[in-house]
């Protein structure tokens, strides 16, 4: 669950959209079709590992989860609250998830990293994962 830390008002709403991608012959990439049978906790943790969904709970004041319009991607509005001074922002809300989310990248612990195999070759290859931003904001 979120923070509560709305006291100085709440900032840096961003939206996010998440997909998995694989390569598709000469065609180039393609998203891969999910099916989470409309739950977004399975789609949560389809995406994100654990210590980054703690990350979200952790240091977001405000944020909501979505199934894509498609189907095949998960959907996040996050903002953060602010500790207000005397903090410096390095100790923030917003601060601490990014450098968090740094971290968790840099260790392959953000979004889980799924393979698939070629059946014709018996070779295995990750999926790329893409976010970009995303409207309208989810709330």
């Amino acid at each position: 669950m979120p923070n509560s830390d709305t006291q100085d008002g709440v900032f840096n709403k961003q939206t996010k959209e998440i997909r998995y991608y694989y390569v598709d012959g000469d065609a180039g990439e393609a998203v891969v079709t999910q099916s989470f049978s409309g739950n977004v906790e399975t789609a949560k943790s389809t995406f994100f590992t654990a210590d980054a969904l703690t990350s979200f709970d952790t240091n977001a004041t405000q944020l909501e989860w979505a199934i894509t319009a498609d189907g095949n991607g998960l959907k996040f509005t996050i903002a953060f609250g602010t500790k207000g001074a005397p903090v410096v922002e390095a100790d923030d809300w917003a601060t601490l998830w990014a450098t968090t989310k740094t971290s968790l990248e840099a260790a392959d612990n953000y979004v889980k990293l799924v393979s698939y195999t070629i059946a014709d070759f018996s070779t295995s290859f990750n999926y790329s994962w893409r976010s970009i931003d995303a409207t309208p904001h989810l709330f």
